[in-house]
């Protein structure tokens, strides 16, 4: 019986021909893929709709931007193949044992019951040590949980299934993962925008990074060196630190700047998208609600429309003090 087993594998395995092996190997491929592709997608959509007190507000945008572009080659890539080898199943009904098939769909349902059962673990652990049970990370854990059991579940039925059949159900589930997929890719698609909208939020992006450093030039270099502020944006261009005002990045012209006092300024900028943020740094005061971007120095009052928009900017000589020792050195 024994050597029986063996001669039978050792057929299967002379079936199997290189086309199977990368058929299969694409299928699977594509699976894990599309797979990992959907769940990351489906975690940024879900920290982009709840997002925690400072987190850093673009990297949802970016694992949603990088994942869209995964599964739009990917998961058409895997359904096209599968349709493929279910046909090729069809007309050969023999291929149903080869070793490829059998090997890489035990292996998927062995890490698809692994990661059902860590899923658990840690939603039991969890709720057990009474940590924060936040909604994201139960969705989260839902959804994990959801999509690992449907893939366990569809390969153990296609894994005992006739060969030459398809139940209908089974092609419904195909569907409706489909649509799914759809519909994550064109919600995470509204979530970020578009690549017009996307090129316009770097835009404001880069002008926003623009008159931050004017402004750090203003009070760092010129305010605590010299006790003043410059008077105009030429004053601030500096050969020997490498210092050069930058410009508006698509239309080229200056920002303007207008000196209002000995300590205080106005920075203006044409914006093209709507966007908010914390707290200036400059006088120490929270302006508005916003996103915070992760250090100190971005956590300021950049709020704006989609328009020309001023920031004033008054400069608290008890926090940003002038040095005595450099103003004297200048006089001498």
């Amino acid at each position: 019986m024994y050597n029986g087993l063996i001669n039978n594998q050792l057929k299967n395995m002379s079936k199997t021909t290189a086309k199977d092996f990368f058929l299969y190997l694409a299928v699977f491929v594509g699976l894990y893929a599309s797979t990992i592709s959907f769940l990351t997608l489906s975690f940024a959509v879900i920290e982009k709709v709840f997002p925690l007190s400072n987190e850093y507000f673009e990297g949802p945008d970016m694992a949603i931007r990088n994942t869209i572009a995964v599964l739009i080659i990917f998961l058409p890539a895997f359904i096209y193949v599968s349709k493929i080898v279910n046909k090729d199943l069809k007309n050969n009904p023999d291929k149903k044992e080869i070793w490829i098939r059998r090997w890489l769909i035990y292996f998927t349902l062995f890490v698809a019951g692994i990661a059902v059962a860590v899923d658990l673990v840690i939603l039991i652990q969890r709720f057990l040590s009474a940590d924060d049970m936040t909604l994201r990370f139960i969705l989260k854990v839902i959804l994990v949980l959801i999509t690992t059991a449907s893939i366990f579940r569809y390969y153990l039925y296609d894994l005992k299934r006739d060969a030459s059949e398809f139940k209908k159900r089974a092609k419904i589930f195909v569907w409706t993962v489909s649509c799914i997929a759809l519909i994550a890719i064109v919600y995470g698609i509204v979530l970020v925008g578009t690549p017009s909208e996307q090129r316009a939020k770097r835009m404001d992006s880069q002008r926003i990074n623009d008159l931050r450093n004017i402004q750090n030039e203003v009070v760092y270099t010129h305010w605590q060196n010299k006790g003043d502020i410059p008077s105009n944006l030429e004053e601030m261009n500096d050969p020997i630190n490498g210092f050069i005002v930058p410009t508006d990045p698509e239309t080229k012209e200056n920002y303007t700047y207008k000196k209002l006092s000995k300590n205080s300024f106005e920075l203006c900028a044409t914006f093209r998208t709507s966007a908010s943020t914390t707290v200036n740094s400059i006088s120490g005061k929270e302006t508005s609600q916003a996103y915070p971007y992760g250090t100190r120095l971005e956590n300021e009052n950049w709020s704006h429309e989609a328009t020309t928009t001023c920031f004033k900017r008054v400069i608290d000589e008890k926090i940003y003090q002038v040095d005595i020792k450099k103003g004297a050195n200048l006089v001498d």
